[in-house]
């Protein structure tokens, strides 16, 4: 790969390729819960671009630019009001759409002629999402993760010193479940711990980080369906004939058993990811879910306290484990990998069909043409139900998988590869 090459998929400031797709996607941008009466305002910054994000009194959200238009003064120092913020520094008044609606001490016939920046914000799923592309705005896909009623969701994020596309980059990479989770993840609690039980650990690591010997990637309408097939397994089994998806152009669809979730690697800028994580819980089979009055959040650090990257938690959730050993290989590529030297092998198949797939995209947008995965002609509260392996669904009983998926034939792969 040439340097050009590289930075036409990595970079995605304003007036680049990448950047250019990237806008034409719902991007989530903080948990709903991060803006409230304690905190209204919060400083984001996404895609190259520095916003602020509020609710305001009456409990809607906005997302503006983070200066007045008047003297400068940041708008994360304002006043929630029932239809905007008020600037601190002398009360301009600014809606969702950016206009300032009052400025006071000044004529009245001059309001409504000043406007900064702003974006369309919703929410959804305990996440709130924003649209920085063209109009028209496409609909937010109401994935089931984000939809599905009677479950227990909760929030998860960091924020990355590294390039996006490490992060996705990962997720069309079947055979690193091997290496990086099962053996240097075993390795990593040992070497903490060695007394550690490691009894829940292995009950899931040990299926799918199984020596791996066929990869397939298939194409679908919002994605790519990976699929992996494990020594001793048959392509009847889940991991190859149901796999799970990647959501182009940047968020993972994982589960297992009664946990599902959308993970979502968001450029902040060029060498800034947010890796945000909404996961949720099925409730056992006839059973109702606590009610949830807000969906939680948590922001994970990422350095213990000899300044290493955590490598694993001591909680339960064996899923988390994996997030953490995944953000250690990403962030440890460098602020963005040097693909000019790299030496790509049998394995990473799935890389290459991605960057081609990237790519074809991008080409489309500079047409003038929407990419892949962008939703217009539909009902904006159908729930989107996604392929997950090994996982229940909404109505399945005890021990069963699959939901509308339980006789899914899969069709061949687009890309495969049989492995030594």
């Amino acid at each position: 790969m040439t340097p050009e090459q590289n930075d036409r998929l990595t970079r995605v400031g304003p007036g680049t390729p990448m950047g250019a797709l990237m806008r034409r996607y719902w991007q989530p941008i903080a948990a709903s819960v991060d803006v409230n009466e304690r905190t209204p305002t919060k400083l984001i910054k996404i895609l190259g671009e520095e916003l602020v994000l509020y609710r305001n009194r009456s409990g809607g959200v906005g997302l503006i630019g983070p200066r007045c238009a008047h003297r400068n003064a940041s708008l994360l120092y304002s006043v929630p009001e029932p239809n905007g913020v008020r600037c601190c520094y002398h009360g301009w008044l600014y809606d969702e759409k950016g206009v300032c609606i009052e400025r006071p001490n000044e004529p009245k016939e001059l309001a409504n002629i000043v406007k900064i920046p702003s974006y369309p914000v919703q929410e959804r799923g305990g996440l709130v999402f924003a649209y920085l592309g063209p109009e028209p705005v496409p609909l937010l896909p109401n994935w089931d993760v984000l939809a599905w009623p009677n479950v227990t969701r909760k929030i998860s994020a960091a924020i990355l010193p590294c390039n996006w596309l490490q992060c996705m980059e990962n997720s069309l990479d079947p055979v690193h479940f091997e290496w990086l989770h099962r053996y240097y993840g075993t390795y990593e609690m040992l070497r903490q711990d060695p007394s550690r039980k490691l009894d829940e650990w292995n009950a899931t690591t040990a299926r799918r980080g199984k020596h791996h010997v066929k990869l397939g990637f298939e194409l679908t309408s919002y994605g790519i369906i990976k699929r992996r097939l494990l020594d001793g397994e048959k392509e009847s089994d889940d991991h190859w004939r149901m796999g799970h998806p990647i959501l182009f152009p940047n968020v993972l669809r994982v589960g297992m058993y009664d946990w599902h979730g959308l993970h979502y690697r968001v450029p902040m800028d060029d060498v800034t990811t947010l890796h945000i994580m909404v996961d949720l819980d099925l409730p056992k089979p006839n059973t109702q879910a606590e009610p949830q009055d807000s969906v939680p959040a948590k922001y994970w650090p990422l350095y213990d306290e000899n300044n290493q990257l955590i490598q694993t938690f001591s909680g339960p959730h064996e899923p988390y484990h994996v997030v953490v050993q995944d953000q250690v290989a990403w962030i440890a590529q460098g602020a963005i990998s040097d693909r000019t030297n790299e030496k790509l092998a049998a394995t990473d198949i799935g890389i290459a069909y991605y960057r081609k797939l990237l790519s074809q995209q991008m080409d489309l947008v500079e047409k003038g043409q929407d990419p892949m995965n962008v939703h217009r002609d539909a009902d904006p509260d159908d729930c989107i139900v996604l392929p997950i392996e090994n996982a229940r669904y909404p109505g399945d009983g005890e021990g069963e998988t699959g939901g509308p998926f339980k006789d899914y034939v899969p069709k061949k792969p687009d890309y495969e590869r049989v492995l030594k």
